[in-house]
């Protein structure tokens, strides 16, 4: 590739990369890993409930301010987010 600007010309080479991504594939990232260790993933913020889902079984009992979708998903008010992130592990996935 030859490209000129300026009175400058400068040439650039395509060479063999043993890293790189094929098309199509995927390579797991640190900040994966770092999601699957947490305790539950923030994964929606709406006007009064956060969706929050668990990496693991747990059961949190329903109430005002938590409400459960199954597969360890649920809907809980701001105040239940705090109480939850003082008890668990947790990231945002978004």
């Amino acid at each position: 590739m030859k490209t000129t600007a300026n009175g400058m010309t400068a040439i650039g080479y395509m060479v063999e990369n043993p890293n790189f991504i094929k098309k199509g594939e995927y390579k797991r990232t640190e900040l994966d890993d770092y999601k699957d260790s947490v305790d539950f993933l923030i994964t929606f913020c709406g006007d009064t409930r956060y969706e929050i889902v668990f990496n693991k079984p747990v059961e949190i009992k329903a109430s005002r301010s938590i409400k459960s979708e199954g597969c360890n998903r649920y809907y809980v008010t701001e105040k239940a987010l705090y109480s939850l992130k003082a008890k668990y592990t947790w990231a945002t996935d978004f």
